[in-house]
């Protein structure tokens, strides 16, 4: 005995809601920004200080994110940094925590100047493919 093709639409039908069902749920629940341990986003900090520090600002340029790069521009950060003279001091980590900005995980670090106060706070973004500098806060 045949199925009716009402039937068997009917179960062709049921069959790509349930398939859909559960590939728009892989979609919504998967995480598509890989994580960065709290010690390699101090290393990446660090090594953006450093570059600061040491008079290469193109290189630490460099190494942020698109964001950044539209909200300061080149001569601007540059400008920046040598308005800031903390910035050409060693510094020490203070801490490093994680945060949400809407759905976005952020890296916030923090740092104070190795001889005398203040807070320098370098925050890393998930940007396109790779973890990158989004932030940089000089009290």
């Amino acid at each position: 005995m045949a199925t009716p093709p009402r039937i068997r639409y009917l179960v062709i039908g049921l069959a790509a809601v349930v398939v859909g069902g559960v590939v728009i749920g892989w979609l919504v629940t998967r995480n598509p920004i890989p994580e960065l341990a709290p010690a390699a986003a101090q290393q990446k900090a660090q090594e953006f200080l450093d570059a600061l520090r040491s008079g290469r600002i193109d290189e630490a340029w460099a190494g942020t994110s698109t964001d950044f790069k539209s909200m300061y521009g080149r001569e601007r950060f540059r400008q920046f940094v040598k308005s800031k003279p903390v910035l050409a001091s060693p510094v020490e980590f203070v801490s490093c925590e994680q945060k949400m900005d809407n759905p976005l995980p952020l890296l916030e670090c923090h740092f104070r100047p190795a001889r005398g106060s203040g807070r320098i706070v370098v925050v890393l973004q998930f940007d396109q493919t790779e973890w990158k500098i989004g932030r940089l806060s000089v009290e």
